[in-house]
């Protein structure tokens, strides 16, 4: 039901470095949940890898084990340019270009978002981004499907992106800076169905870029739903780290409320900050973890509070495991809902998340998306954290 694909980005850090090395647990059990080890009924073909991380390291795909059989996810290192965890150069254009062609099936354009380190510089990211789109377009040939990207901060400033780089020839669209702002999101989305992006046969998907929060996969199961009913050939795609970094915390997911939009979790003991008890953990009657999902019932054959004492990579990885089953159970939940009955969704979610909702069906069937994001313009507002906006506005785009 659906083709909503979450695209796990776990290719960085501890799990990174373990998938690479095709880590296996105490009795053999792999930790690579795409591979044809895995046992079927969990495993999860679709991965996200980031050549921002790995564009130096040549045939990655092939060292992480992934195979025609995995749908692979190619992220240009956008995110870590605005961060600065790399520096922009024009000198790593052509290899992340040709990282993404040799070990990708589908990839986001090598854009530069306007934050973090680039915030109020929009023209700038701009006049980049759309010279690297450029030269993608012009030497891509055909191995990986590209993605155009769209970056902003509200529905102008998006619209005046997408109007600078629509006229590449991609085969979908990444909507940039749209985690953890439902406003940005509304915004790129107005810009693509305004555009009727969604109608085009050439486009085969839409990511959000690191978009993770129950409210989020509400949205874009929404949006898949809507954009289904509309004939559309479009898959709705998102992609996070979130289930990963949270192990970083030493977060294990407990449960989520579809309601409240959160995940539940509790925090793990270590040595370094429960020193008086962790010990405790070792002479415990049960030496298993809590058993919250069914593929904890996988999990407690070989992992148990004696690794969680020792903070060992049976310990790590298990969790990071789990997390990631609570994801997945989280949207499997979500998709029963926004493709049964409105009378249950209603009550399932939040009042102002089901008018959210409505509004993203009415903009994907409507003749004029633009009426209608300005109908639902204040909701979107009091549901965003609108911070004082930095980006020019001195042209009116929509004219």
């Amino acid at each position: 039901m659906g083709k909503f694909i979450y695209f796990p980005s776990f290719s960085a850090g501890e799990y990174g470095d373990k998938l690479k090395k095709d880590f296996k647990f105490k009795n053999g059990f792999s930790c690579r949940f795409y591979s044809d080890d895995f046992p079927e009924k969990y495993r999860h073909n679709q991965v996200l890898i980031t050549a921002g991380a790995h564009f130096k390291t040549d045939d990655y795909r092939s060292k992480l084990g992934l195979t025609k059989d995995n749908l692979v996810m190619g992220d240009s290192g956008g995110y870590q340019i605005a961060s600065g965890a790399m520096k922009w150069d024009i000198k790593h254009r052509d290899r992340i270009f040709k990282w993404l062609e040799e070990n990708t099936d589908v990839a986001m354009n090598l854009d530069i978002p306007p934050r973090l380190k680039y915030q109020g510089k929009y023209k700038e990211c701009l006049d980049i981004s759309i010279d690297n789109f450029k030269y993608f377009d012009k030497h891509q040939n055909g191995s990986t499907k590209f993605m155009n990207v769209v970056q902003g901060d509200d529905e102008v400033t998006y619209q005046n992106w997408y109007n600078e780089v629509k006229n590449f020839e991609f085969s979908g669209w990444g909507i940039g800076g749209a985690g953890g702002s439902l406003y940005r999101f509304m915004s790129g989305l107005l810009a693509l169905l305004n555009g009727k992006e969604h109608l085009k046969p050439n486009n085969e998907y839409f990511h959000i870029l690191g978009t993770s929060k129950i409210r989020d996969f509400l949205m874009l199961i929404q949006l898949q739903k809507s954009l289904e009913d509309v004939g559309s050939n479009v898959t709705v795609t998102t992609d996070s780290s979130s289930p990963d970094r949270a192990v970083v915390f030493g977060t294990f997911y407990t449960n989520f409320t579809i309601k409240n939009a959160t995940f539940q979790s509790i925090n793990f003991p270590n040595k370094k900050h429960n020193g008086d008890i962790i010990n405790d953990f070792s002479v415990l009657p049960n030496k298993n973890w809590p058993r919250l999902h069914d593929f904890d019932d996988v999990l407690s054959e070989f992992v148990g509070w004696d690794d969680v004492v020792k903070w060992d990579p049976d310990c790590t990885i298990g969790m990071r495991l789990h997390n990631f089953y609570v994801f997945k159970d989280a949207i499997n939940q979500i998709t029963d809902y926004v493709y049964g009955h409105d009378y249950i969704l209603e009550q399932v979610v939040e009042k102002d998340i089901y008018r959210v909702l409505r509004s993203i069906d009415e903009m994907v069937k409507s003749d004029d998306p633009k009426r209608v994001f300005e109908t639902y313009k204040p909701l979107y507002a009091k549901l965003s954290n609108m911070k004082k906006q930095t980006m020019a506005r001195e042209v009116d785009f929509w004219s």
